[in-house]
């Protein structure tokens, strides 16, 4: 489910003169975010990523853009395919962590797998998203309102069931 960026540093860094370094990473950045799901619901990390990379353009001031620009699309590739972890999805979804457990066990919302957590010594592990799937769900909130309807629905059905048993 990972989706790759396809090669825009050549092309946007092609044609930068050596004044514009600063213009041409915002063009790139900006490029990024239009072309991945994932990345726009990052783009705090993604911003921040681009920061660190006209810092080392301006302090070294070196012709060497378009080896710069390879080196921050293979972290954008790597950034865009990072998976979510559950409160990055309950907050990208705007869903609980009851809701989220529900819709893991209907088969809605699909595990990446685990990753291996370690905090004040204690090591636990994390379960983590797809992260274009998540995206692809923010974009469109109507699939996620379908699914409430239906857990709406399967609730009303159980009450009703719950009522016609007791009496």
């Amino acid at each position: 489910m990972s989706m790759v960026i396809p090669a825009i540093a050549p092309r946007r860094m092609a044609a930068v003169t050596e004044p514009e370094p600063v213009v041409a990473m915002c063009m790139f950045s900006d490029a990024c975010l239009d072309q991945s799901l994932a990345l726009r619901l990052r783009q705090p990390e993604v911003k921040q990523l681009f920061v660190r990379f006209v810092a080392v353009l301006m302090r070294e001031r070196t012709d060497a853009l378009e080896a710069i620009a390879n080196l921050v699309e293979k972290q954008i590739n790597a950034l865009s395919s990072h998976p979510f972890t559950r409160r990055q999805v309950q907050r990208i979804l705007g869903i609980t962590n009851q809701k989220r457990l529900v819709w893991i066990q209907d088969g809605h919302l699909q595990q990446t797998g685990t990753i291996l957590n370690n905090q004040r010594g204690q090591k636990f592990r994390v379960p983590v998203y797809y992260a274009e799937r998540n995206g692809w769900l923010n974009q469109n909130p109507d699939m996620i309102e379908a699914w409430r309807d239906e857990d709406a629905r399967i609730l009303t059905y159980e009450d009703r069931s719950n009522a016609a048993l007791s009496s």
